[in-house]
């Protein structure tokens, strides 16, 4: 069962830190699954005990209070997402479902995404394009297991029309991100590739203490190579950039009208500004703002209503139509 918690919004001016001044109203609801448990608030309060809050109304709180330090993270107990966890926005006959995206989702968007990636970063299509089809999909599925896929929401609108504008918070920079995993893992490979070689009473040792089968092990040392020259081609490219690698959390958008699918959508952009946060369980996290939106339907009326893109046009935000942690928080 659902619950609808109707909300009064009203346009705001909004400071780097996320400040409102109110002006008119508008109303439009937020639904969360009573059932769903795999989101939780981040509240910024320095108690550690109070830095996470749980249930639907602390969540539609950070949604919708105009503070970018507080934040809702869809499926935030793991960043492998096996399952889509969001919720419902509903204006007039519009509504908009709003959740993580899974490795299916992936399989629909990424090279879409991807594509949108090495134009954006000229380098990164260079070094992917010079490496054999199996290191290239290593070097694909390095990005997409970044914890991209478990977005953390920090301002949400739904307009009249059915327009969006979203908000998500993360890194301002991911080269370290990537760095400290792409590192792991190149690490892990050079071990493997080192049993090669190895007796098959050694092998068996081996995948005893992994917990896997020895066939398994087989396999993860016949990939070793691939891997090995996929990750470090993306760790030398991400060495090289000159600038800030940049890319926001991805959120599902599914976009209804009278109850009817209309479109999906990827909600992305690789242009972030300073959030000028910093997040307090990790030291690191939440330093980028990145801005997201996607128009309605046009309206016959004559004037527009105020929306919540005047607020973030203030705050330095921008906004990418798209079709389009390492933090936890």
């Amino acid at each position: 069962m659902k619950r609808t918690q109707q909300l009064l919004w009203g346009l705001a001016i909004m400071t780097g830190c996320g400040v409102l001044a109110s002006q008119p109203a508008w109303s439009f609801s937020i639904d969360f699954d009573d059932a769903e448990t795999n989101y939780r608030t981040y509240t910024n309060d320095p108690d550690p005990d109070a830095l996470y809050s749980y249930g639907e109304s602390a969540a539609i709180r950070a949604l919708t209070d105009g503070d970018i330090k507080t934040n809702v993270e869809l499926t935030y107990k793991s960043e492998v997402v096996s399952e889509n966890v969001g919720f419902e926005a509903t204006r007039g006959n519009h509504t908009a479902k709003i959740s993580s995206v899974t490795t299916a989702d992936w399989d629909e968007y990424g090279q879409v995404w991807m594509d949108d990636l090495f134009k954006r970063y000229n380098s990164l299509q260079t070094s992917w394009s010079g490496l054999s089809s199996s290191a290239q999909s290593v070097f694909t599925e390095s990005f997409k297991s970044a914890g991209l896929g478990d977005p953390n929401i920090a301002e949400f609108s739904l307009q009249d029309d059915g327009a969006i504008a979203m908000q998500t918070v993360g890194f301002y920079d991911l080269r370290s991100v990537l760095s400290t995993r792409a590192s792991a893992q190149l690490a892990n490979y050079n071990t493997l590739q080192q049993l090669a070689g190895a007796s098959p009473l050694q092998k068996a040792a081996v995948a005893a203490k992994a917990g896997i089968t020895v066939a398994a092990l087989e396999q993860q040392i016949a990939s070793a190579p691939a891997v090995i020259e996929g990750l470090s081609a993306l760790l030398t490219t991400i060495d090289s950039l000159k600038e800030e690698l940049q890319a926001s959390e991805v959120a599902k958008v599914e976009r209804y009208e009278n109850g009817i699918l209309q479109s999906t959508e990827y909600a992305y952009t690789f242009e972030a500004v300073s959030s000028g946060l910093t997040a307090l369980d990790d030291g690191e996290s939440y330093s980028g703002l990145y801005s997201w939106t996607s128009p309605g339907t046009p309206q016959n009326s004559g004037v527009p209503e105020p929306s919540f893109l005047i607020a973030s046009a203030v705050a330095g935000g921008f906004f990418s139509a798209a079709k389009r942690k390492q933090k936890k928080g």
